[in-house]
């Protein structure tokens, strides 16, 4: 192969050595597993032996000999016939070297996507939509590297750094902080701050209700202009849009479910739901799902930002303790709690990486009625074996508490078992109103 095409990273000769590197050099197949995505590859064929090698490496996190991957590519005849030709006439590349080349080429592939996206935003939504899309992609190129130094030096780079982040602050100007959990207490605590890039998780036994909890935020936050997207990982997805149905109009959900309500308050309704700027949306997966994992919710996101031409402000999840984490690893119940830490870790670089306020639920088993019955107590991680660890990498870790008195009350405490950016600590009572999906009931809160 000539040295020309083994320079062009948009050659078909470039894809065929980066894969025959990729059976040869572990670290390479990572960086692939990591970065390159099938949209980023020109065709169908080649789409498939990346899916192929990225199947083998989460599964078993070393590099594949050439007869996996013809395996795996069984029945794809074009694929086949591409991996053949790879096999026959493709050359490793060194390491460093394809690292480079692997760079050159997501950033030329992505500058394609963009500039053609930046001409269709400019025809849809005008020059000022176009030019930060642009601005975004600038950034990327910017700041995006697979061989950057480890090093930074923050004396030198300083002045640089501050322009930068003016820059990204200025840009992010146009897109509307949220700052509101709508429990009232917790909203004081948190003063105005933007949730966006964090990761809340609410923490409770069975039936206090984590679920409601979470629909309260979705539901009001919807009300208040946000964009919503719920991923529901347990029960079924009739119970979670009827509850969410409900919570919007402050009605029953029983009533909603059956169909009960009267004609004359349902045209109340529609027409009430009419000023509501935001949306919600429901993504179910299969009960009894074992399978679920960061990366279907990343990949889930991204499907929800093309299908609907918006992106989402606000990523519920019910339940985290049923994700698995990217990295495709099978934890013993010795590893139980690795996994709940890597989960985590996943979730709060979603935050980050989408600019969304990602809010999730965590079952904690408490087995002893007196000790949850007693109200000098509350939640944290380190009152259930499952929870340990998980507030490591939250940013918020709010329990809710209820003893068998509280429940008759329609009452419970919530308390802040760990917060980055205010006092950790409080605990505070709160009524409910499930009977209205009403997960804080300000009225009869503010009476207690």
């Amino acid at each position: 192969m000539s040295a020309n095409n083994k320079t062009n990273v948009l050659s078909e000769a470039f894809i065929e050595d980066l894969f025959i590197t990729c059976i040869e050099d572990s670290y390479i197949l990572s960086m692939v597993c990591e970065h390159l995505e099938e949209e980023h590859l020109p065709d169908r064929n080649t789409a498939a032996v990346l899916k192929a090698f990225k199947d083998y490496y989460r599964e078993y996190r070393r590099v594949p000999n050439y007869s996996i991957i013809q395996q795996k590519l069984a029945g794809k005849n074009g694929a086949l016939r591409f991996w053949k030709e790879a096999y026959d006439n493709g050359e490793a590349f060194a390491t460093d070297e394809c690292l480079g080349l692997l760079e050159e080429y997501l950033k030329r592939v992505e500058f394609q996507k963009t500039y053609k996206k930046a001409g269709e935003v400019y025809n849809r939504e005008g020059l000022e939509s176009a030019q930060q899309l642009l601005a975004k992609h600038v950034d990327w190129m910017r700041t995006f590297s697979l061989t950057e130094s480890t090093y930074t030096d923050v004396i030198d780079t300083f002045t640089t750094r501050h322009i930068q982040n003016r820059a990204k602050n200025n840009s992010r100007g146009t897109i509307r902080a949220i700052t509101r959990f709508y429990i009232d207490e917790l909203d004081n605590l948190n003063q105005d701050r933007d949730l966006r890039g964090q990761l809340s998780c609410i923490l409770a036994p069975t039936g206090v209700g984590k679920s409601h909890a979470a629909r309260w935020i979705g539901s009001q936050a919807c009300i208040d202009g946000f964009n919503v997207l719920h991923f529901q990982l347990e029960g079924s997805r009739e119970e979670v849009e009827n509850a969410y149905s409900a919570a919007l109009v402050a009605c029953n959900a029983y009533s909603y479910e059956k169909g009960f309500i009267k004609d004359k308050d349902m045209d109340a309704f529609a027409k009430e739901l009419e000023s509501i700027a935001g949306k919600l949306y429901v993504r179910s997966y299969p009960k009894f799902n074992q399978h679920v994992s960061t990366i279907n919710i990343k990949e889930a996101i991204a499907e929800f930002r093309k299908n609907y031409g918006v992106k989402p402000d606000i990523i519920l999840i019910d339940s985290m303790d049923l994700l698995n984490d990217s990295s495709g690893r099978k934890y013993g119940d010795s590893g139980e709690r690795l996994k709940r830490i890597a989960v985590a870790n996943d979730l709060k670089d979603i935050a980050s990486e989408e600019e969304v306020w990602v809010v999730t639920t965590y079952q904690a088993r408490i087995e002893n009625p007196d000790w949850v019955n007693d109200e000098k107590n509350v939640l944290t991680e380190y009152s259930s074996s499952e929870a340990k660890g998980i507030a490591q990498p939250l940013t918020h870790l709010i329990t809710l508490n209820q003893s068998a008195n509280e429940r008759r009350e329609k009452t419970m405490r919530i308390h802040v078992a760990k917060s980055r950016f205010f006092p950790k600590g409080d605990t505070f009572k709160i009524a409910t109103d499930y009977d209205h999906e009403r997960f804080f009931d300000r009225q009869r809160t503010a009476n207690l």
